[in-house]
Parts: C-alpha cells; structure tokens; sequence
C-alpha cells in the first residue's frame, strides 16, 4: 500500500473514531433539566440556564448564559408568561424550542395562595389572573412535557421513551400518594406558597401562607392575624423554601417542625425528576405533616 494511502485510511479511521458532539439541550429551571436527563440520557448533554444562585422570579442572564441560550440545539423552558425574562431572548433565537404552557394537557395555577373558589384554584386579591410559574411542581405537567418531546423531538429520544419515564414518574407519583394521603389534613405554614401545584395534585391541604410576594413581610395586623390562624389550626409544620425569612417564621410558629425544601431542586441537581418528586419533595412533606 502506498504510504499516501495508508495515511488517508488511518486519518479516516480515526475520524470515525471520535465521537460526535453531544447534543446540548438547554433546560429553563432545574427540575425541568432532572425530567430532560431522564428522557435523553446519553443522547444529549442537559445544561441548566439558571445558576443555582440565581432565582427565576426576576434573574439577571449573564452574557455568557445568553450566548448558551442562542447556541443550544434544543430550548426547553415554562413559556412567555412563567418566564418573562427569558422570553425576550427565546424571541430572537432562531433554533428550536419547547414551551411546557404550548403543550396540550398542561395544567395551569393562577393565582396566589389563600382565597379558595369553586374551580380549585386558591387566589389573593392582589393577583387574581396571574400564572403561578411553579409548572413543574405538577406530575402532569412533567408528563405532558414527556409526551410532547416525543411528539417534536422523536428522533432524538433514545429508544424505550418517553414510556421509561411516564411508567417511573407514574410510580413516583403513586409513592408520593401513599406518603401523603395520612396527612393530607394536616395544616403546614409557607412562606410565600411556591408549592400550590404539588400541594393541590397531592390532596394537601391548602397552606397558611405568610406573604404573597418574595421580600414582602406581613405588617403587624397581618403577623397578629397570622399568629392566630396558627394557634387555630393547632398548627406544627412549616414547610421553607431558600427565601423564606426563617427569624420571621421562627417568631410566628416557635414550635413548628421546620423542614427546609428548595422548590426549585437546586440541591438536588443529581437526581431524575421522578426520584426528587418522591424522595425529596414527598419525604419532605411527610417529615414535616407528620405528627
């Protein structure tokens, strides 16, 4: 063989060799990036936009986050109205995107936290209307992602999904049930209540909510009136997302069981979202509901 040739086949072979570059999907929020490893596996590498330091009520998008956003191949997030920030940026992207509100089936929570209404939705006065952008908080919703993913982005699922993951999130969902459904009369405290789709898909009971925006303490009226729905309700929960204002919560139920949950699974960037739904969340309730 002619040296020319033999170096022409080695350079191919090992272009062959090398494997190609992973896909990058890009996922809005953490638990929607735990749902998307869980679906792609080894097919993609999952990046999350939002640095664990960073909420998604108002972020600030770094130079470097938005050059990961124009880049990805794939967009994963909430949508428009549970993303704002986000979505001046999704306007002038030109590749593809999956909004979860797009997707047939998802479940949508307006609202805030305390004023039940026939429909099933709890509200405060000040934002009737508004979305409760905590979209992933639902089962369903993580589900309805699933099968919309393999309705748009079939070619790239590996073999077996979105089936794996419907039948663990089904089982998950189903372990969670049997966590809670002992408790779900019992009355817990939150701080700003980012769990009302959780709370609400689970049969929990509706929270005693302290404050409907984040950084918004109760005056005093509203600490005493507070004070006494939790003598009331002979309340001994309180459930605290990273936010919460734990002096504040310490003064109005001193003797409380205080469990400390990150809705937003940023302690927890290891797990498959069914797993963190049961295992965290779920246990997490339950060790502080139960009596």
């Amino acid at each position: 063989m002619r040296p020319m040739m033999f170096a022409l086949l080695l350079v191919s072979s090992l272009l062959l060799s090398i494997p190609a570059a992973a896909r990058v999907v890009v996922a809005s929020v953490e638990p929607v990036a735990m749902a998307l490893r869980a679906l792609y596996g080894e097919q993609a590498e999952v990046v999350t936009l939002l640095a664990p330091n960073q909420s998604p009520h108002n972020p600030m998008l770094s130079p470097r986050q938005m050059l990961t956003l124009r880049q990805a191949d794939l967009v994963v997030w909430l949508g428009a109205e549970a993303e704002p920030a986000v979505a001046d940026l999704m306007a002038r992207r030109d590749g593809p995107s999956v909004a979860l509100l797009s997707l047939p089936g998802v479940t949508r929570r307006e609202g805030g936290h305390e004023h039940a209404h026939d429909h099933g939705h709890d509200h405060d006065h000040d934002h009737d209307g508004a979305l409760d952008p905590h979209l992933w908080l639902d089962p369903d919703n993580m589900a309805a992602l699933a099968r919309g993913l393999a309705a748009r982005d079939a070619g790239h699922l590996p073999d077996g999904e979105p089936a794996r993951f419907l039948e663990a999130l089904e089982s998950a969902r189903q372990s969670a049930r049997q966590r809670l459904a002992p408790l779900a009369d019992r009355a817990w405290l939150s701080y700003h209540n980012p769990w009302g789709y959780f709370q609400q898909r689970l049969g929990l009971s509706a929270p005693v909510t302290v404050s409907a925006q984040l950084g918004a303490g109760p005056g005093s009226r509203r600490f005493v009136a507070l004070a006494q729905q939790v003598a009331d309700r002979d309340l001994t929960c309180a459930v605290l997302e990273p936010e919460a204002q734990r002096d504040l919560i310490q003064r109005l139920c001193p003797d409380c069981r205080k469990v400390a949950l990150d809705p937003l699974g940023r302690d927890h960037p290891d797990l498959a979202y069914p797993a963190w739904l049961d295992q965290v969340v779920a246990a997490g309730f339950e060790r502080c509901l139960s009596p």
